[in-house]
């Protein structure tokens, strides 16, 4: 192997944005304080990559991912970047369901330094597919329907062309915004999503699901328990609506294409940032064009994370919408040139070799509330 393509450094952060208010992302949750934990590789070129994913939330403790990455970095240092498939699809064999989001994270950051080592931004090494994609905002739940009426208005003000709403999650209360949006916005040319974070029963879903059959909607997400594929299949022949999953639970190769063929999902849904990385999402881009279904990935995440989500989908066929969080700066973080909305309601990524970050490692290494350094 190359010796500049080694890993010659993992390091990892965890930080908690004081400029993130705090998240809800349906109405039967208490709002939470989010953390980013942060993976940077190094190789011995001195190109880097990064990866960036949550904790403080669905169980995820904070210092959760630093402590896994400590624990998994003697497989990665010295490891030659150029044969990153093999050693991501060596560790999640043999790690099972425990340390999978440092395995993705970890997998995430060595795309991102070999292509940076390369002299290629990722999209292009992942083949170039396209320059820009529509971005969806994605909005926080409300509990009035001016609340999200207001948020609309501005999301489409900012030039967004399609809004996805994470819903307050009472049946009642759903059906009546879905009503209300659909007088306001039947002609479709605002685009709309609603996620409803797995919190329904069969026969609540059903009753939204019918609802939402109609324009302006694109699709119905998590309104089922991920898990539940009898209760998806049920749901999928009933509505006339997009079903897709939240995409966290139900991971990998065997169960996306189990639940496909089931047609338990109408779309493929899922994270680079935790369902096995680049290298696995490669993978299921490659799946879902097999079974000619769209593929919706999730890019809801702090600035690397976002990154890292932008250059699959640029890179590859299949994507239709890039979920950027709205208002936008309070998720930017700690990138210093973050993703940004052009005239066309649309995102793209820099040219700059790699993930093209300007991260602002001051502030990160000045703030983290539990550090790893492979080097120390």
């Amino acid at each position: 192997m190359a010796d500049d393509q080694r890993i010659r450094r993992v390091r990892a952060y965890g930080v908690t944005p004081q400029n993130t208010p705090l998240s809800r992302f349906h109405g039967r949750m208490d709002p939470v304080r989010m953390n980013v934990e942060i993976v940077r590789v190094t190789l011995e070129s001195g190109a880097e990559g990064v990866a960036s994913n949550f904790t403080g939330y669905k169980g995820r403790s904070a210092g959760s991912i630093v402590r896994e990455v400590e624990g998994l970095a003697d497989r990665f240092t010295g490891s030659d970047a150029g044969r990153r498939a093999a050693l991501t699809g060596q560790l999640l064999s043999e790690a099972g369901p425990g340390p999978r989001l440092a395995i993705s994270l970890l997998d995430c950051a060595m795309w991102g330094a070999y292509a940076e080592g390369v002299g290629q931004p990722l999209y292009r090494l992942l083949g170039g597919y396209r320059e820009r994609i529509p971005a969806q905002a994605s909005v926080d739940a409300f509990d009035t329907i001016e609340e999200y009426l207001d948020i609309i208005r501005r999301s489409v003000a900012l030039g967004y062309r399609s809004v996805k709403l994470h819903m307050k999650t009472d049946p009642d209360f759903d059906v009546e915004l879905i009503r209300v949006v659909s007088e306001i916005y039947g002609d479709g040319k605002i685009r709309f999503m609603t996620d409803h974070e797995q919190q329904h029963t069969f026969d609540e879903a059903l009753r939204i699901g019918e609802a939402m059959s109609t324009e302006p909607f694109d699709w119905f997400e998590a309104p089922l328990p991920d898990t539940d594929l009898d209760a998806y299949v049920e749901l999928n022949h009933a509505v006339g609506v997009d079903i897709i999953p939240a995409g966290n639970l139900v991971v990998g190769l065997e169960s996306w294409r189990g639940a496909l063929e089931r047609k338990a999902w109408s779309r493929l849904r899922f994270d680079a940032l935790n369902g096995g990385g680049v290298t696995t999402a490669v993978k299921a881009m490659g799946l879902a064009r097999a079974m000619e279904v769209p593929v919706e990935i999730q890019s809801y995440a702090f600035g690397p994370g976002q990154l890292v989500d932008l250059h699959i989908m640029l890179g590859m066929i299949g994507c239709t919408w890039f979920e950027h969080p709205v208002p936008s700066e309070h998720y930017d973080y700690p990138l210093r040139n973050p993703i940004a909305l052009d005239a066309h309601g649309c995102v793209g990524a820099s040219d700059r070799p790699g993930l093209g970050a300007d991260m602002d490692w001051d502030d990160i290494e000045a703030n983290a509330f539990a550090t790893f350094d492979s080097a120390a």
